[in-house]
């Protein structure tokens, strides 16, 4: 039996405009919690919930003797800070499930993240920061374009008209980004093929689970994954995708590159997206996946891959606590 400290958010009040930006996620990991601990709970293990505070570090302490912590925590304040929750972790000196530090730092920052990938090889479409709306567009940058904030997930700050078709319509996008967000933009060559969802599970020797095809229904009049859309869970989701052995292992391999490029741990979902040749390219990776089975991607991945919520989070802990003796040994 394990102890487990369970790291989550209570639900914090918002405003109409925030809810509006942000529809779903600020009640999201206190949802995730309640699955997660009924999930160790059945296997036998303890439980330790633990609100996350400024004082997380001691909070970890007083909670006692913990054999791992379990985050679902997405930052004190902000998501942006979701790559801060995970540097105290590190100081606490227990195992936890997640990749560290750098990693999230890195897949926090989506064009830091491209960078990765263009140094590894790894295929992604051409990419710009812009930092303003005035900013100079990169010459190798061809219309049409996607544009997105540089830090956020959840499909936060992308709506129908991320999607550009011409500098009027990039600007235009660039500065909402910019104003609503607090952020830069990165903006990237629009890939118009079909998108999947790829889950890896493991650390030493990852997996990837049943790929997952992406389609959004007729009824939104878009073929883009819109924060309204996700909000409203209207995704189809098709596991596993419909796609023969070799364009799966393409994708496989490609989502594998990511992660390891990376240097992910235990667990992360890669969002791929095909070019005008059908080739799989990198639009996003994702180091802290969502939990929530019925809604999220990666449980669904996991229960076509034979992994029912209990033996996901049992797997995933028997990861990190290999992941952690390694480390020691080095």
């Amino acid at each position: 039996m394990y102890k487990v400290g369970l790291v989550y958010n209570e639900p914090k009040e918002q405003s109409d405009a925030e809810k509006a930006l942000d529809p779903r996620s600020y009640r999201q990991p206190a949802i995730i919690a309640d699955y997660v601990e009924e999930a160790f709970v059945l296997r036998g293990h303890q439980v330790k919930r633990i609100p996350v505070t400024l004082n997380l570090l001691q909070d970890v302490k007083a909670a006692g003797k913990l054999d791992v912590i379990f985050n679902v925590c997405t930052g004190i304040n902000t998501k942006q800070e979701q790559a801060n929750v995970f540097a105290l972790l590190e100081l606490t000196g227990v195992p936890f499930v997640g990749s560290g530090l750098t990693t999230q730092v890195t897949a926090l920052n989506k064009a830091s993240a491209n960078a990765v990938f263009a140094a590894a090889g790894v295929p992604i479409t051409e990419f710009q920061t812009f930092f303003t709306a005035e900013d100079a567009i990169n010459s190798d940058l061809r219309f049409p374009m996607f544009v997105k904030p540089i830090h956020e997930g959840s499909a936060l700050g992308i709506t129908e008209k991320s999607r550009v078709n011409n500098e009027t319509e990039l600007r235009e996008q660039v500065s909402y980004v910019v104003d609503n967000f607090k952020q830069p933009a990165l903006v990237e060559g629009y890939l118009p093929g079909r998108e999947f969802s790829v889950a890896i599970l493991g650390t030493i020797d990852p997996e990837v689970l049943p790929i997952t095809e992406l389609e959004i229904p007729d009824k939104y009049g878009t073929n883009v994954q819109t924060v309204d859309v996700k909000a409203e869970n209207g995704v189809k989701r098709i596991c596993p995708a419909n796609l023969t052995a070799e364009q799966s292992d393409e994708i496989a391999e490609t989502a594998l590159r990511a992660y390891n490029a990376l240097q992910c741990s235990e667990l992360a979902r890669v969002d791929v997206r095909l070019d005008e040749n059908e080739k799989p390219n990198i639009i996003e990776i994702n180091t802290m996946p969502a939990l929530e089975p019925g809604y999220a991607h990666y449980p669904l991945m996991a229960e076509k891959g034979g992994y029912s919520m209990s033996d996901l989070v049992e797997k995933l802990v028997e990861e990190a606590l290999d992941a952690w003796q390694l480390k020691k040994v080095s």
